[in-house]
């Protein structure tokens, strides 16, 4: 029987509220933007955990900075908080420079995507495919459209981000994400 309580989930607008949301504004700098979410079971519970990083224009490119926060919400409550953390004073990304861009928006593989238009059609169908995984997780259906969702993952996901992304949850971005090279 389906869980007909996530039938219309929404992972962007989860999102959207979170943003918007109090912890947001007095937890998370500013400065920072969300990136590619990931899904995980804590338990039993399925909870949806959000990237933050900072990026900076330079020239015609944003620069992209390492992933400094994450925040993790059961995404049948997103307003209860069930992980932050700070990536900086964790003892094991005390190796990573936030000084030093890991890489640039727009990267080589979107080199087809001419418009902000296209780009944030790839992305709408991005967050289609993640909630209909997180449908298909609820309700302990193979998610049939895997394939497709990781080709479309892989091309959106920022190479010099991606070994950042690895660290808060592999097994999640290696599976939906072909393995990407540094730039």
């Amino acid at each position: 029987m389906e869980n007909k309580a996530f039938e219309n989930i929404s992972i962007k607008k989860i999102i959207k509220e979170f943003n918007s949301g109090e912890f947001r504004r007095s937890s998370i700098p500013l400065e920072v933007v969300s990136g590619w979410p990931c899904l995980s079971r804590l338990g039993k519970t399925l909870c949806l955990t959000i990237p933050y990083f900072s990026r900076k224009a330079v020239d015609k490119k944003a620069a992209l900075y390492p992933i400094y926060c994450s925040v993790t919400i059961p995404l049948g409550n997103p307003e209860k908080i069930v992980d932050y953390t700070l990536y900086p004073i964790q003892k094991e990304w005390k190796d990573v420079d936030y000084k030093k861009p890991v890489g640039y928006f727009k990267h080589e593989a979107l080199n087809d995507v001419a418009t902000k238009g296209e780009y944030t059609a790839l992305r709408d169908e991005l967050y289609g495919y993640i909630d209909e995984m997180a449908k298909s997780i609820i309700n302990g259906k193979p998610f049939e459209q895997a394939e497709a969702a990781s080709k479309l993952f892989s091309k959106l996901m920022e190479p010099g981000l991606y070994p950042y992304y690895l660290r808060i949850n592999k097994k999640f971005y290696s599976f939906f994400c072909e393995n990407k090279e540094e730039q």
